[in-house]
């Protein structure tokens, strides 16, 4: 009863209270809506507390799973399909026709007429074959009289299973006259038309093997007949050999070669027929080493010389090494060498065709240091600059006999020195324009004779090609030679009664134009020594002024 009591009396005084707060919301002496301020109110925040400890952050622990497979052996044997599918045909776009066979045809002033043909296979997995010929001459005065060149050439190869079987056949006739001064040819005991013929043939066999540590070899089996009807014959039959392998990280080179070279000569000039032979065995081994900064080469050169006067050894050790100042573009290089360098008929004449009285002495380099620089300025620019000093025995020039109006062969047979500069400058703009230029300045130092007799002093060689939209071909071709000396003989088999001349430095610049019409036809423009420059590359040979040759071309 106490605690009912005590619940009714909670009960009634919480209903006043209520009671007495709705009645003080419903006063109107009360207003919710104004606040009276007594004073500008400023809050104020207090300062920030450091706390003095750098945060660590937790590093979370990873660890590494564990997995244990259990996988049961099992043996599966799967029986393949094979079947044939049709091939399908990669049509002409990928390989479209190749037009290497060519006609050219044309003419110039001098009576001057050229020929030439060249028929040859395109592709083929099997053999590669070729057919060239060419015909050029001119009919000049006295002064700048007649010549004739021939070529054929034709070649051939065949692709074995580990190899490349290949032969060339070669014919070239050249008929040129003695015109040099005096150039009346009544003057002359004899005909001064002189008329070489040279058969060439070469076979050789090369093998062909990816694999480096595996031996690669070559075999070639050469001979050649240069004549003169009449007055001069030369056979010569070479069997030269070629081997590399690479040994470890070494790889290494071995060549060696047997040459015969037989000659007879008979001329107004010889009372007689002199014929002689000589046998020359060359062994040339070097090894090769290259790292990722230099590269290394070395070994020795060494020949064993015959003739009816007895045999000669020579033994020339040679090496070269270069460090890649920056790799892939510029490297400097440093080396000697030395080697035999035999002078035949065929050889000289090849430089000087004027050349009837001859003495065949083997030219030798006993000794040559050379050094300099070489690479690639920038991707299309390309450069060289090297120096070499060499002890030279029997060094080749030429002299002029007035009394038969031919050149001599004229030998420095003491050890001579010869020091060479050779800058070489390549470069070329895209695909339309290409330039390049070589010069050479030469030391001759002397024992014997007074003056490297037709060898220039400075050479200067420049050469430029320009392709406008794929139609016209602009072709410029500048050469300068410095002075050189001419010694001229007036009395046969006295050769201390002589005469120095100094000729004159030239330049000779040649322009060429193609037309390209289509892709089978085409014309051409040739003018050579623009300068109408008689001058002489050979003493008393004064060569021709102002040549003017042009023609078509057509390619099938």
């Amino acid at each position: 009863m106490l605690n009912q009591t005590l619940y009714k009396l909670t009960l009634v005084a919480m209903l006043s209270m209520i009671g007495i707060v709705t009645f003080a919301q419903q006063n109107d002496s009360l207003n919710d809506n104004v606040i009276d301020v007594v004073k500008t109110f400023q809050p104020i925040l207090s300062e920030a507390i450091r706390i003095p400890v750098q945060p660590n952050p937790e590093k979370p622990e990873i660890k590494k799973p564990v997995f244990d497979y259990d996988i049961k052996e099992q043996n599966l044997q799967v029986k393949p399909t094979i079947y044939t599918i049709k091939p399908l045909s990669v049509g002409t776009m990928l390989l479209p026709k190749l037009k290497n066979n060519y006609v050219k045809i044309g003419a110039g002033n001098f009576n001057m007429p050229l020929a030439e043909v060249y028929i040859g296979s395109v592709r083929n997995k099997q053999y590669q074959v070729g057919l060239f010929a060419k015909h050029i001459s001119a009919n000049g005065n006295d002064a700048f009289s007649n010549f004739s060149n021939n070529t054929m050439y034709a070649y051939g190869k065949r692709f074995v299973k580990k190899g490349v079987v290949g032969a060339d056949v070669y014919y070239h006739r050249n008929a040129v006259f003695l015109y040099g001064f005096p150039n009346d040819k009544r003057q002359l005991t004899y005909e001064p038309k002189l008329v070489y013929n040279t058969y060439d043939l070469k076979t050789h066999y090369q093998s062909l093997v990816a694999d480096s540590n595996k031996f690669n070899y070559r075999v070639d089996v050469n001979y050649y007949l240069f004549n003169n009807p009449g007055s001069l014959s030369e056979n010569d039959i070479q069997l030269k050999g070629k081997v590399n392998k690479k040994e470890g990280e070494l790889p290494f080179e071995i060549e060696a070669s047997l040459r015969f070279n037989n000659n007879t000569i008979n001329t107004p000039l010889y009372l007689s027929e002199l014929a002689f032979k000589r046998i020359f065995f060359d062994l040339n081994p070097q090894v090769f080493m290259e790292g990722d900064a230099f590269y290394l080469r070395g070994g020795f050169n060494a020949s064993i010389y015959s003739d009816s006067a007895g045999a000669q050894t020579f033994i020339f050790p040679k090496a070269e090494g270069g460090f890649y100042l920056i790799p892939k573009k510029v490297t400097v290089l440093a080396g000697f060498k030395g080697n035999l360098q035999p002078n035949t008929y065929r050889s000289i004449i090849a430089e000087n065709p004027f050349t009837t009285q001859i003495n065949l002495l083997n030219t030798i380099n006993r000794f040559e240091i050379y050094g300099g620089f070489k690479g690639e300025i920038g991707p299309q620019t390309s450069f060289h600059l090297l120096s070499s000093s060499a002890r030279i025995e029997n060094m080749l020039f030429y002299t002029h006999d007035s009394m038969n109006a031919n050149q001599i062969t004229s030998f420095e047979e003491s050890k001579a020195r010869l020091i060479t500069l050779n800058i070489g400058l390549t470069h070329q703009w895209g695909e339309k324009w290409r330039t390049g230029l070589q010069m050479g300045v030469y030391n001759y130092e002397l024992n014997n004779l007074k003056h490297a007799y037709t060898r220039p002093d400075f050479e200067l060689k420049f050469n430029s090609t320009y392709n406008i939209g794929d139609k016209f071909l602009l072709k410029l071709d500048i050469f300068h030679w410095g002075e050189r000396w001419g010694r001229t003989t007036a009395i046969i088999n006295q050769p201390d009664k002589y005469t120095d001349v100094k000729m004159p430095a030239f330049t000779d610049a040649n322009f060429g134009i193609d037309y390209r019409y289509s892709k089978n036809l085409s014309a051409f423009l040739q003018l050579n020594n623009l300068a109408n420059n008689r001058y002489q590359r050979f003493y008393g040979y004064p060569v021709y002024g102002l040549n003017i040759l042009g023609g078509f071309t057509f390619t099938f």
